[in-house]
This record gives structure tokens, C-alpha cells and sequence, in this order.
């Protein structure tokens, strides 16, 4: 049938209804009319695939990537065919609309662009599988496993496609068999990437199903001469089925298993296996807003923290800075950095988030106040007794970085619409342009 979409929806899908049914396109936009195909279909909502454009709201821009679109359909890009000045406006109309319906009388800023709008992240994991040229290695295809090949990707740097081509050559030379998630069985299952934001310090992350890897010394030898920036290659064993990237065994084959780089002025080591927002250069403007409007000589704590990017950057306005993080590896790069960067005003906790912040707000010995927060939760946003602990807390603010607006929402409901808490505005940050993804930073005030 054909459809004409008329608006966007989160997930990154365009929307249309037919005889009153909504349904649900990947890559289409506004004023797009398209052939589609029925893939699922409930009583009152369907999803669909696009099987040609009959006309398009907006011209593609030129130069798509060849793995883009409902051909190919790999994952790694939801809006690479409209402008990056149309990508930022259905990002606020998206927000906008959630926080509409959700009862909210937010100020929405305008959203931050990210200063790069391509080839901006510092990280990425690609699966390997066995194609008709031997190992090979893509993108997953959106909502699948199944590998999507792509000879360049727009939104990483051109060395990572470099370097991932030369190693599975190198790889299939040595008999190193993929991995089958079915079966089970193989060698290689991820390669990995992280890089500096100067692009001169580079590492290798082999992810493999058993601590067996045929002929890795000749490997690393090979890779360590044709490429200078590389500083280390680490084999990640991941023994369990499942689709977790990252098992919890490691092997340094080569070099070391961190890389430094900066942000906001300061030096910071990253272990491969530690957080670091994945687009650098935009993160800094997300630590100067956060610079602007935090109080100055304030307990700071700093929750799900990664390596201090935050809490360290943002020491020298506190009284005393208080970081809580799960990660071990995170944590002895954050006690390293801060004393790197000569911060002396600050410290680390170990443990759970919905450990720790119940226990801080407990102990009647600390002297916590004033007190702001910075939450920067993973996806699936905040445990209840972090909730709890918050509306028990008595911070004068609370700042909520997440990628997750739904998420968001549902948190803020219990902090704001029900809980101590108002929200004074929300600040939008493009961290993933191509994308329909949402960067947000909401600043809460308590009720007076």
C-alpha cells in the first residue's frame, strides 16, 4: 500500500495512519509518500518497511553511506537522509511533544548542535561473520543480528573501517573462525575501537568467545608497524552466549590497555572497558553549561561518574566533589585522573548507585550542604531507591544528563509532577547526529 507520513515518532520511525490504524516506518520523514510492506501488525498500531519513494518531504542530502536506507537498513543511522538543520528541529519537536503529553510546562531550549556532524565517535564495536570473502565484519541490521558489510562509516573515523579491514584479513590468514551465536562456536566474535580526540592514540579490542586466538603475536606484530597511532591491543574473552559485547575476562596482548585523552582542559585515562562519552567535543559543552548554572562552593556529587570526566572537570567550583561508580576499572581511572590533574577536593566510592546515594544521604556525619547532583544514568534511567534517596536528599539542584527521553520522563514524573522537585528547564545536546537519538539535560530546583 502506499502511505503518506505525516509526522515522527520516537524509535526514529515515521508515522502515518491508514484507515485509522497508526503505522510505523523507519526511514521515512514528514511529506514522504511510500510503497510499504506490512511487517507487523496489532489491532490498532502496524510497522512497516519502505519499498520505494514516491516522493520525498525533503531531498536527501548527496553522499549517503552505501549501508544506509531500507535496502541495506544497517543500524548504525536512523536520519542520514535530511539535513542536519531538519534533524535538529524533529529532535525538539519530538522532545517537545513527550514532555507535552507527559503533563509538563517545560522550557525547552533549543538544542545544542554537536560540532561535528560526522565522524564524531571515539568508540565503536563491530560483530565479525563469515561472508563469501571469508571473515568479514558490519553494522547490525536494525532490530536484527544480522551483520549489515559497510566499507566506510560516516559517523566514526575512517581508521576504524582501516584498521578492522587489515585485522580480519589478518584473522582469516591465521585460521581465526568467526563466532556463530547459534551454534556457539568460532573465535572472533567483536572487534573494538577506542581513539583520542587528536586522533594519535588508537586501541584494539578483540573480543573472542575462548582465550584461544591462533597466531596473535604475528598479528599484533603486523598491525603494530602499518599502524603508528595503535597503542594497544586487548583481548576481551566473553565466554557466555547472548548478545553483552564485553565478557569479564581480558588478555593484554600488546602495549597498553587505556588511552589518554582530554576534555575541559584536563588529561584523562580511559581503560577500553571504561565509560567516556562517545562524542568529546560535544561533551564539553555539555561540562560548561553544567560550569554556568551548578552553585559554586557546593558538595558535589557526582553520580554514575565513569572515569571523573565530570566530577574532575568540574572540582575547582565545589567545596568537595563525591563520585559513585560500579565499575572497578572506572573507578581506579577516576582516583588516577584526579590526581593527575592535581585535584585534591574529591573522592570515590565504589559501588551501586542505589547503594550509595541512600547511604551519603543517611550519614548524619557528613556535612553535605549546600548539595547539587549530576545524574548520568545508563539508559535504563534510575532504580527506585535512587529516586528515594533523591526526594529524601534536600539538594538545592539536581542536574539529569540522559540519552534516554523516555526514561527521562518517567523519572522526572516522580521527582516533579509527585515528588519535592520542580523542573526549570530542559537543555538539549546533539550528541548522536544521524541519529534520532536525544541527548538531554534537565535542571530540577526544589519547591520552595
Amino acid at each position: 500500500m502506499n502511505l503518506k507520513i505525516e509526522k515522527h515518532a520516537l524509535g526514529g520511525y515515521g508515522l502515518g495512519w491508514k484507515d485509522g490504524k497508526a503505522i510505523f516506518v523507519p526511514y521515512a520523514h514528514p511529506g514522504d509518500e511510500v510503497e510499504i510492506r506490512l511487517e507487523r501488525e496489532r489491532k490498532d498500531v502496524a510497522f512497516a518497511s519502505v519499498q520505494s519513494y514516491l516522493m520525498r518531504g525533503e531531498i536527501p542530502p548527496q553522499g549517503l553511506c552505501d549501508a544506509f536506507g531500507p535496502v541495506e537498513a544497517c543500524g548504525g543511522c536512523d536520519w542520514q537522509d535530511i539535513s542536519y538543520a531538519s534533524q535538529l528541529r524533529y529532535k525538539h519537536e519530538l522532545l517537545s511533544e513527550l514532555f507535552r503529553n507527559a503533563g509538563f510546562e517545560a522550557d525547552i531550549k533549543a538544542f545544542v548542535p554537536s560540532p561535528h556532524e560526522f565522524n564524531y565517535r571515539n568508540k565503536a564495536f563491530m560483530p565479525v561473520y563469515e561472508s563469501e570473502r571469508g571473515l568479514s565484519f558490519g553494522i547490525y541490521k536494525r532490530g536484527s543480528h544480522l551483520v549489515v558489510p559497510h566499507k566506510s562509516c560516516r559517523i566514526h573515523p575512517p581508521i576504524f573501517d582501516t584498521l578492522a579491514l587489515r585485522t580480519v584479513q589478518l584473522c582469516h590468514q591465521a585460521g581465526v573462525q568467526p563466532y556463530d551465536e547459534n551454534l556457539h562456536t568460532g573465535h572472533l566474535r567483536h572487534i573494538g575501537f577506542r581513539i583520542n580526540r587528536e586522533e594519535n592514540l588508537l586501541l584494539l579490542i578483540l573480543v573472542t568467545r575462548t582465550a584461544k586466538l591462533p597466531f596473535w603475536k604475528l598479528l599484533v606484530k603486523k598491525l603494530q608497524e602499518e599502524f603508528p597511532a595503535l597503542t594497544g591491543v586487548v583481548q576481551n574473552i566473553n565466554r557466555q552466549r547472548g548478545n553483552v559485547i564485553l565478557g569479564d575476562e581480558e588478555k593484554l596482548l600488546w602495549g597498553k590497555g587505556y588511552l589518554t585523552d582530554t576534555l575541559a582542559g584536563k588529561q584523562f585515562r580511559i581503560q577500553y572497558n571504561s565509560f567516556w562519552q562517545i562524542n568529546t567535543a560535544l561533551m564539553e559543552l555539555i561540562i560548561e553549561k553544567l560550569r554556568k548554572e551548578m552553585d559554586a562552593q557546593c558538595t558535589l556529587i557526582d553520580a554514575f561518574s565513569g572515569c571523573g570526566s565530570i566530577g574532575i572537570s568540574l572540582a575547582d567550583k565545589t567545596r568537595q566533589t563525591i563520585c559513585i561508580e560500579s565499575n572497578p576499572a572506572s573507578v581506579l581511572d577516576g582516583e588516577f585522573n584526579a590526581l593527575q590533574n592535581g585535584v585534591a577536593n574529591i573522592g570515590f566510592v565504589e559501588a551501586p548507585c542505589e547503594d550509595a546515594l541512600p547511604a551519603l544521604m543517611e550519614d548524619q556525619s557528613l556535612n553535605l550542604k549546600p548539595l547539587n547532583i549530576i545524574l548520568d544514568p545508563p539508559r535504563s534511567g534510575l532504580q527506585q531507591p535512587v529516586l528515594d534517596a533523591l526526594i529524601a536528599s534536600q539538594a538545592e539542584k539536581i542536574f539529569y544528563l540522559s540519552c534516554s527521553p523516555i526514561t527521562l520522563v518517567r523519572d522526572l514524573k516522580t521527582l516533579c509532577l509527585d515528588g519535592p522537585y520542580r523542573l526549570v528547564k530542559l537543555q538539549p545536546f546533539d550528541m548522536f547526529p544521524q541519529t534520532w537519538h536525544i541527548e538531554c539535560l534537565a535542571r530540577l530546583e526544589r519547591k520552595a
